[in-house]
């Protein structure tokens, strides 16, 4: 098995079938409840895509990203809104997923200096969760609360508000859809549980105890670089190095 990866950042409409197979066998590995069309069809949503190959380049990962989905941006922000994201456990622990996550995302955000930028994340999964307090100083939401918790909390209800009107519960800060758009597989979920010890999974199971069904945690960060942690950091800062265009993603004119 070769161990290392590299990553390609491609549109969405530039992956073919071969890829969008690829990508289903890898949700459909981790995840239970996740058909091809539905994949196919939430998959469509996104803009870009991050896609992690092996030396014999084949698949072994990828995460989604899009911006401003459904008009979700504010008067004075963007939002970025991080899709399905998997890596095959046999690199779990590379680094790779994080550095170009961040590299993208200061592409993305050197489009727009002018209002700020929020990542915003679902998760039905610790290990999604644990990028926050990995990565992040202030997010929501937190086991220890940042003075920004409000703030923050109001974006992530109001983005939330916006793209799932029927299926958000704000009082939980969960999405609950009325059928299961997919969810961990047992094993996955046993793992979530064996892990409690560790405060930030148990605060993970304490806010989203219906994970096993997937039941979305919703997330939010702000995504200016002082947020980061000091190598989360260089790697954004590496990325703004090279904007993508403002109209490359959807934002109504370039940056200027």
């Amino acid at each position: 098995m070769s161990t290392q990866l590299h990553h390609q950042l491609r549109p969405i409409g530039e992956l073919d079938d071969a890829l969008h197979r690829r990508m289903f066998q890898l949700m459909a590995e981790n995840y239970d409840k996740v058909t091809p069309e539905l994949f196919r069809y939430d998959l469509m949503k996104k803009q870009l895509a991050s896609l992690f190959f092996d030396d014999d380049n084949h698949l072994q990962g990828f995460t989604t990203y899009v911006v401003n989905p459904g008009g979700s941006g504010g008067q004075d922000y963007h939002i970025i809104f991080s899709g399905d994201t998997i890596i095959a456990p046999a690199y779990w622990g590379s680094q790779i997923m994080m550095q170009s996550w961040c590299h993208t995302i200061g592409r993305i955000i050197a489009a727009d200096q002018d209002k700020t930028w929020y990542w915003y994340l679902m998760s039905k999964g610790h290990r999604t969760y644990m990028y926050l307090p990995l990565f992040f100083t202030h997010y929501h939401p937190a086991l220890h609360p940042s003075p920004r918790e409000e703030a923050l909390r109001a974006v992530a209800s109001a983005v939330s508000a916006c793209l799932f009107p029927r299926y958000w519960q704000p009082e939980e800060g969960i999405v609950r859809f009325e059928q299961s758009l997919g969810e961990l597989q047992p094993e996955l979920i046993e793992g979530a549980y064996q892990k409690r010890n560790k405060p930030h999974v148990a605060f993970f199971l304490e806010k989203n105890p219906g994970f096993y069904r997937g039941e979305e945690l919703v997330c939010i960060a702000p995504l200016y670089p002082e947020n980061l942690n000091r190598s989360a950091r260089q790697w954004v800062e590496l990325g703004m190095e090279t904007p993508l265009d403002a109209q490359y993603i959807g934002l109504e004119s370039p940056a200027v």
